[in-house]
């Protein structure tokens, strides 16, 4: 056996990937070197005293006190008394963190009993998980192999901003199937697929996690004129609308049919943790419960389902709708204002400022930080190469006036960099 000094050079670089769908070797230099500028300027690791909530958290070592606008908790739910007492409850109830096995063998009542609320919540199957990234490892590859739909393999269209949870499985799926990216909303790229192939899957997201949202309308459409599948993450916009807070997405696809999957993080607005896949049958939903990721994964720890259910009774209240009505408040207050500023994200609670060079975002985002707002500098390859900013995040526990202050702040710093 030879050791790896006697392989020639030659036969070393032969072991190189393809690089079809992914590239180590060009993404991480560059992302790490972003990283490292992050953290010069003090932007990374910060520790905090929580106690007095996302609007005024407390950095431990330096006493400095900022809002956060990097949260994806746009309700604030996730620090929601009722939400918190209930993940004790359940714990006590209980008395075990979870049993430590795949829930498709045996899993605790409580957790039966959570799938039927959630299911009776958004009006259609729901089938949570751990995750919602381990929902897509387990669903995307058994679409492409047209297990989900009963039928041969599918060709699969990933949206080219599709968020990295699902474009991280393109390698898995492209063993099943052909894999095409789609310009971003490029309705006339998706139908061209369409009358091309006669079975495609369409991944994309609903309100994307950079700023945008899906053209449902377009979507539907194609879905309904060439059968198109519809695989759809909307993570960012669940709760934030509709008079459940079943989300972005369901506003247009409100009855869900076997050509249509919503997923959906719980540990953003939703305020508890862990992900859901919303679907249009029963069909699926043992198979998928057994299958790959789904299968192998532990399911919801008991203080999950606990908090879980503790948001499903804040979404049958009316504080939901409170909180909605203050986040698109404060989302059409932030628009008002900054309307002829270069920020992405127009009618959306998640806005995008594109700068260009990594140094600039995060110049940035110390600036404002400074200042008392914590926003999430952003570079290649989260976003395309020479397109780095800053990502900010509104939320529906912010107050119509921490708003306008914010908005003040940020034109100020804007004014200097723009």
């Amino acid at each position: 056996m030879r050791t790896r000094d006697a392989v020639t050079d030659a036969e070393f670089d032969t072991t190189m990937g393809p690089h079809r769908f992914r590239n180590n070797q060009r993404m991480v230099p560059a992302g790490e070197a972003a990283w490292k500028l992050a953290g010069e300027h003090g932007m990374l690791d910060i520790r905090v005293d929580a106690t007095h909530g996302q609007n005024r958290l407390r950095d431990v070592r330096t006493g400095h006190e900022f809002l956060n606008l990097a949260s994806c908790s746009y309700l604030g739910l996730n620090s929601h008394p009722t939400v918190i007492e209930a993940g004790v409850e359940a714990l006590r109830a209980e008395n075990v963190t979870g049993l430590a096995m795949a829930e498709f063998r045996i899993r605790l009542e409580a957790a039966h009993r959570l799938e039927e609320e959630l299911s009776a919540l958004f009006g259609t199957p729901v089938l949570p998980s751990i995750s919602c990234g381990v929902i897509s490892s387990a669903v995307l590859p058994l679409l492409a192999s047209g297990h989900i739909t009963g039928t041969d393999p599918l060709v699969v269209v990933f949206d080219r901003f599709a968020h990295f949870s699902m474009n991280f499985v393109k390698p898995v799926v492209a063993d099943e199937t052909l894999v095409l990216t789609s310009p971003h909303n490029d309705m006339e790229f998706l139908e061209d697929v369409c009358r091309k192939y006669p079975r495609v899957a369409y991944v994309c997201e609903g309100a994307y996690s950079t700023g945008g949202l899906a053209d449902l309308e377009g979507i539907k459409s194609l879905q309904e004129k060439y059968g198109m599948y519809v695989y759809m993450d909307d993570s960012h916009a669940l709760s934030t609308q509709g008079p459940n807070g079943e989300g972005y997405a369901r506003s247009v696809f409100r009855e869900l049919d076997d050509r249509t999957m919503i997923v959906a993080s719980t540990a953003k607005a939703f305020g508890s943790t862990g992900g859901i896949a919303m679907l249009g049958s029963d069909s699926v939903f043992d198979f998928l419960y057994r299958s790959g990721p789904m299968g192998w994964s532990q399911g919801l720890r008991t203080a999950a389902i606990g908090t879980t259910l503790g948001s499903i009774a804040v979404h049958r209240s009316p504080e939901l709708g409170e909180r909605q009505r203050q986040l698109a408040e404060n989302i059409a207050l932030f628009d008002r204002r900054m309307k002829d500023r270069p920020i992405r994200g127009v009618g959306s609670h998640i806005k995008f400022v594109t700068v260009g060079e990594n140094e600039w975002a995060v110049e940035l985002a110390t600036e404002l930080y400074r200042r008392g707002y914590y926003c999430s500098a952003m570079f290649f390859p989260v976003v395309p190469r020479g397109q780095a900013g800053i990502r900010l995040m509104l939320r529906g526990d912010m107050t119509t006036e921490m708003t306008d202050r914010f908005v003040d702040a940020l034109q100020d710093v804007l004014d200097g960099f723009l």
